[in-house]
């Protein structure tokens, strides 16, 4: 007779194996979760398969990013996917913003060849195909708020 114990904590490992400690602190408490007022530019993208939406807001220019905020409705790792962008992004140009997504979009589609620190953590949706693209979300809406930066 096998203990119920046994499934539990196999499924245990493999929640551990796809939400490591770094992307749990970040979708239980997110860092800079919330609208922004006289935000420089904002920006939308919303994934139509999940039904997830995220809005993203700055504060600054090209030349200097100095506030990142987001809201929206997001499953876990899509939260802290824009929970670690928001951090990793803040106090940057418009050209560092658009290397850091470009290699996060490189990583999360497989290459292994940059390191961005924290946001390595996101490296074990990989093992998970369709859960990239939630990842990704916040990025695609970082990338068209930069855009628009004066």
């Amino acid at each position: 007779m096998r203990k119920v114990t046994e499934p539990i904590a196999s499924m245990s490992g493999r929640l551990n194996d796809i939400y490591p400690e770094t992307l749990k602190r970040h979708y239980e408490d997110p860092r800079n979760y919330r609208p922004m007022e006289g935000e420089s530019s904002k920006a939308s993208a919303v994934n139509p398969v999940c039904g997830d939406e995220v809005t993203i807001y700055l504060k600054g220019n090209q030349s200097k990013v100095n506030e990142v905020t987001y809201q929206g409705h997001l499953c876990a790792i899509s939260k802290a996917s824009a929970s670690l962008m928001s951090e990793a992004v803040r106090g940057r140009d418009a050209q560092e913003i658009s290397v850091i997504s470009r290699d996060f979009e490189a990583m999360m589609r497989g290459s292994d060849a940059v390191s961005l620190g924290d946001l390595d953590a996101l490296r074990s949706i990989r093992a998970y195909r369709v859960r990239i693209r939630c990842a990704l979300l916040p990025w695609e809406a970082l990338r068209k708020a930069c855009e628009v930066l004066a």
